[in-house]
């Protein structure tokens, strides 16, 4: 009995869970609604910010989350037409364009092992 219910339970769980990528419009809706909308916005920046940074783009070290939000939901705002756009894409290209990283020199060519 309770293994039917622990297999019921997951079910019902696996039913309503399901990955989602964002496009901008949605996260122009979730940074301008509710509190609780607003707070998952905010984990959606701070999850692509914090998996491209030191990659795409190179903050300084007292860059705060409401910062980067800020400038993210400033683009959305102001540029509406690249809210088709994934947001995974239009954060990227907010936090390239304000901190892109150090060109790093090409290797040497012509380099024998």
């Amino acid at each position: 009995m309770k293994r039917a219910i622990a297999t019921a339970a997951l079910v019902a769980l696996c039913a309503t869970a399901h990955a989602e990528f964002w496009d901008g419009n949605k996260l122009h809706n979730h940074l301008n609604g509710s509190t609780g909308e607003q707070l998952l916005g905010l984990g959606y920046v701070m999850g692509v910010a914090d998996a491209l940074q030191h990659i795409t783009f190179c903050p300084p070290s007292n860059v705060t989350a409401g910062q980067v939000r800020d400038m993210v939901a400033n683009y959305l705002s102001n540029v509406p037409a690249d809210r088709h756009l994934t947001a995974e894409a239009l954060i990227n290209k907010v936090l390239k364009g304000v901190w892109p990283c150090a060109q790093r020199p090409a290797a040497p060519s012509g380099r024998s092992l």
